[in-house]
């Protein structure tokens, strides 16, 4: 089975469960923090999959870290993952679950990209014609990258706006490298 087909329908059945529980927002805290704490620690995931370590103790390694942090919903739904041997998918089980939960309350993300760290009035404006243009709540999350020289690209779904002063040159280079004068004999 493929892993992000795996991973959705597990993220399904957590979040129809949250749902019904009414825990479906703070069940999507609990997999943005245990997503994180996955990128961020390889050895953790390591461990995780190693199959040398029982079931019992990955439970129980899960617990002792994540215990008091996230909702026990969250914590009998990872116990049941390691039952069935499949605690290598936490991370993809995470980000599917964030993806269902952000399409069930209309939200996009979206990336902001500037070369220096945009005040609130433009990320405002930026995320309300955004919102306007998709009838969707938007989700910032803002990016410096002082390579793009100035101006700004947004990212969101397969789409991209590129107004960076870097992209304006380029496209003036390659411009001014088309020869437009041509000596006649």
């Amino acid at each position: 089975m493929r892993v992000n087909l795996l991973a959705k329908r597990y993220a399904q059945a957590l979040f129809d469960l949250a749902l019904e529980m009414k825990l479906e927002g703070k069940v999507e805290k609990d997999m943005q923090l245990v997503g994180t704490v996955l990128q961020d620690h390889r050895e953790f995931k390591k461990l995780l999959k190693n199959p040398v370590v029982d079931d019992f103790k990955k439970v129980k390694l899960l617990n002792a870290v994540f215990s008091g942090h996230i909702q026990e919903l969250t914590q009998k739904f990872f116990a049941l993952i390691v039952k069935k041997d499949r605690e290598m998918y936490l991370e993809p089980v995470c980000e599917a679950y964030i993806d269902i939960y952000r399409k069930y309350n209309n939200i996009l993300p979206l990336e902001l990209t500037t070369a220096y760290k945009a005040d609130k009035k433009t990320k405002d404006t930026i995320a309300e014609k955004v919102a306007k243009a998709t009838n969707m709540k938007i989700e910032l999350h803002e990016t410096v990258n002082k390579d793009i020289i100035g101006g700004f690209v947004i990212n969101y779904e397969d789409y991209q706006f590129d107004a960076s002063v870097k992209t304006q040159l380029k496209e003036l280079q390659n411009e001014f490298s088309k020869n437009l004068f041509i000596k006649k004999l």
